[in-house]
């Protein structure tokens, strides 16, 4: 009885020291201190190298833009661009199936003169046409016979404009670069034109051009232009994107 009891000490004895080591290694050291990762000048001048590019730009009121030009980080770039919109808008002000055709070109100038800084600054110029197509239905009433019938406008606007711009941007080793940008696009030289036809019936046309319908017509739809190609928007770059070939 004696001899059991000892027996089983001794072999407790041993499976505690084996267990001992087990518990040892699952202490965990103290973290040591990395050190942030330093960029060589090799890896600087890969990343900031300069070469042809092509962009794509998502922005506020040219909503997608493309572009190809020489990009020189920290330094100066020369981009041309341009872009393409179709539309339909709500009605308004009894004016139905509106739609709206924006198309664009244009040459940039961008300047990042600081070394350790992201801010870059630009200028931009170029020509744009706005396009804006509705539908009125008006009464005619001509020898005493009134009949309902539609007045299809189309105004056409077209300008020079300009865009001052500050941004920040990040340049990466793949060739990658992203920025944003705020600017004011300033338009300049506008000339708008009206135009308005009854379907299949060019006398008809010319009557209706005397009626109070069709000058509400014109005015509804300069109302829309004058908003979008004919005053001063700001102009948001909400992403744009740039690769070095």
């Amino acid at each position: 009885m004696r001899l059991r009891r000892i027996l089983q000490g001794f072999f407790i004895g041993i499976l505690l020291l084996s267990a001992k080591p087990c518990f040892s290694k699952t202490k965990t050291s103290p973290p040591k201190d990395k050190k942030a990762a330093v960029e060589t000048p090799e890896e600087r001048e890969e990343r900031l190298r300069g070469g042809y590019a092509a962009l794509l730009e998502v922005s506020i009121p040219h909503p997608i833009e493309l572009g190809f030009g020489w990009m020189q980080p920290k330094g100066e770039s020369h981009f041309g661009a341009f872009g393409l919109l179709q539309k339909d808008l709500a009605p308004g002000r009894g004016v139905r199936d509106i739609k709206l055709s924006m198309q664009h070109i244009e040459y940039r100038y961008r300047s990042e003169p600081w070394q350790r800084h992201p801010l870059f600054w630009q200028i931009s110029g170029g020509y744009q046409q706005i396009q804006i197509d509705g539908t009125r239905a008006v009464k005619v009433s001509q020898n005493d016979i009134t009949f309902s019938t539609d007045i299809q406008g189309k105004l056409t606007v077209r300008s020079l404009y300009y865009i001052p711009k500050v941004g920040i941007i990040k340049h990466f080793r793949n060739g990658l670069s992203l920025s944003w940008g705020f600017g004011y696009m300033i338009p300049a030289l506008v000339s708008s034109k009206f135009e308005s036809k009854v379907p299949g019936d060019p006398l008809l046309d010319e009557l209706l051009q005397q009626l109070g319908s069709y000058k509400a017509t014109q005015r509804d739809l300069e109302h829309v232009g004058k908003r979008i190609g004919q005053v001063g928007l700001p102009h948001m770059d909400l992403i744009e994107l740039i690769w070095r070939i």
